[in-house]
């Protein structure tokens, strides 16, 4: 792609963690017109109102971060969910194809279920355990049923410095408990939300050339929540405990993948990107709020 050449993103479901951050890391470079629109500015399950904002906006390359990501209350609303994770992607890949625009997805580790354990590749067979993770593979095959050019990308256990999410959570209860017990039978990758982002802006900028069908993104290593808690809490609040309980000390509704690391290799050669350790994710993460 020539380097003078000014690309043009959408991005869908802005005001969440993942595209919030997109704007952040996308507002100073010169290369890059990043237009990002909340689930306020875009119903994307209107499919009429896809067709007039992809129009209105004319982007080389939208990023479809919207999703309904309440896993426990997708068993009880899993038509509503389908609808997000699976119609709305279909209708955002078709209005895409239709203007000549590629398309990046976001989807999720949910997808697995009983797997081996070893680094799931994109070849690894799906087998979702519950609700939400058979509306993102409804949404997986909406996109690769559309034609449209672009790329699945999976990931898993997203965190940033802010939003909601388990870093965030795990501070905010070492402020007020000398304990915490935290689940230690789920492995998988932490995985920061503004490396991810630099990923998806190299990945846009590339265009229809960016790696087309489905990939996984993560870091190096893996790791379980009770590891990542005491990763966590060793930089910021080490006086706190990290007990190790297994998953059935906290029930949900919806079942959780027991291993879902994401074989990150294929998706780094092909980019040409360096990956990072989970840990060094985690620290340069943490780093803008520590104390001077």
């Amino acid at each position: 792609m020539n380097a003078s050449k000014t690309t043009s993103i959408l991005v869908t479901g802005a005001s969440g963690q993942l595209g919030s951050r997109l704007e952040k890391l996308a507002r100073p470079m010169p290369d890059v017109t990043l237009v990002g629109l909340t689930q306020q500015d875009l119903d994307v399950c209107d499919e009429m109102a896809v067709l007039a904002a992809l129009d209105r906006h004319r982007p080389n390359v939208v990023i479809h971060a919207a999703a309904y990501t309440a896993v426990d209350r997708a068993e009880a609303e899993e038509e509503a969910a389908r609808v997000v994770n699976g119609d709305a992607v279909g209708w955002v890949a078709h209005a895409c194809k239709s203007m000549g625009a590629s398309m990046i997805h976001i989807s999720t580790d949910y997808v697995f279920g009983e797997v081996p354990r070893q680094p799931l590749s994109p070849e690894t067979p799906p087998g979702p355990l519950g609700a939400y993770g058979r509306t993102k593979l409804a949404g997986e095959q909406a996109f690769l049923e559309s034609g449209v050019a672009g790329a699945i990308l999976r990931v898993a256990w997203l965190y940033d410095a802010e939003g909601h999410n388990f870093m965030n959570t795990m501070l905010r209860l070492a402020q007020t408990h000398g304990e915490l017990r935290v689940v230690d039978d789920q492995h998988g990758v932490p995985t920061s939300v503004p490396v991810l982002a630099e990923a998806l802006l190299d990945m846009a900028k590339r265009g229809a050339e960016m790696p087309q069908g489905i990939w996984h993104y993560a870091h190096q290593g893996h790791t379980t929540w009770h590891g990542f808690a005491t990763a966590i809490l060793a930089r910021r609040a080490p006086h706190v405990e990290v007990r190790p309980v297994a998953t059935s000390a906290f029930p949900t509704k919806a079942r959780r993948p027991a291993y879902s690391k994401l074989d990150e290799r294929p998706f780094f050669e092909v980019l040409g990107r360096e990956s990072v350790a989970w840990e060094a994710a985690l620290e340069s993460c943490l780093a803008p709020t520590l104390p001077d």
